[in-house]
């Protein structure tokens, strides 16, 4: 019709991971999906509680699907209309330690990613990681568990442009005592520096009093994320060396988003 200006409605396509889903009636919820190649999406998918819905496999926390959306300009939810499941990552149900460490790592998407703002390798992580928690050899223990655990967070940091500094001290800019058994770990400043507990300069204070000692065998394992090491190459660390590890990148990912993340005490009771 003449006089009428159509405006076309963005579709988009991609993969993507369910990280959070609510009810928005009886027979619809809302949900966020970490999508590959556009973000985080908050979608509202009509009808998907009915039981012959068009959304198939339904929607679930950590579930991998292809979606199909309409993003309205004018809205903060976009319109979640097609919905194939790929992956139902069943064996995570399956198990209490894999369902902790899958909730964790899908905890983190929604405090460290924007809607909206893309992040393929953060989605790669995410995938790698659930694939890994929830396969019935790659992480039958919870050894296993905490390595993936432990290589997706800094994934994460790495990603976001988070990542600590571990080859100078983050306060003088110089070279690190290699042969120091315990090192300073400073959230402000983000990395490493001299143990708290030998500095006898003018540094101030406050900034000392907020620095994690942290073991030398815990630095060892952080250069060796650093480097590129993934997760099956920590197959002979203990146990008990890789909570420690995961549990200070966990302080230092809540340090960076100012806010506690409750599903990270189920694996690191001590932060």
């Amino acid at each position: 019709m003449a006089g009428v200006l159509l405006l076309s409605v963005p579709t988009i396509q991609d993969h993507a991971v369910c990280v959070r889903h609510w009810d928005w009636s009886e027979t619809s919820q809302t949900v966020s999906l970490m999508t590959r190649e556009h973000g985080l999406i908050r979608c509202i998918a009509k009808g998907s509680k009915r039981e012959k819905s068009a959304f198939s496999g339904g929607l679930e926390i950590a579930t991998m699907g292809h979606m199909v959306a309409i993003v309205k300009p004018n809205s903060d939810l976009a319109l979640l209309t097609e919905w194939d499941l790929i992956e139902p990552m069943y064996l995570i149900r399956q198990s209490l330690d894999r369902f902790h460490a899958c909730m964790f790592a899908i905890d983190l998407i929604p405090r460290l990613i924007n809607d909206h703002d893309p992040h393929p390798f953060v989605f790669d992580a995410l995938m790698q990681s659930l694939e890994a928690i929830s396969s019935p050899k790659a992480c039958a223990s919870s050894q296993g568990i905490h390595a993936q655990l432990a290589w997706y967070q800094w994934q994460l940091l790495e990603h976001t442009g988070a990542r600590p500094e571990l080859m100078a001290d983050v306060y003088t800019g110089e070279e690190l005592d290699e042969d120091a058994q315990v090192y300073g770990f400073s959230p402000t400043l983000g990395g490493l520096t001299l143990d708290p507990k030998h500095i006898a300069d003018e540094r101030s204070s406050v900034a000392l009093s907020d620095t994690w000692r942290v073991r030398r065998s815990t630095v060892d394992l952080l250069r060796q994320l650093r480097s590129g090491a993934e997760s099956v190459e920590f197959s002979s660390v203990p146990e008990e060396h890789l909570v420690r590890l995961g549990g200070l990148l966990a302080s230092y990912i809540r340090f960076v988003i100012g806010t506690d993340v409750p599903s990270s005490s189920w694996l690191y009771p001590q932060i």
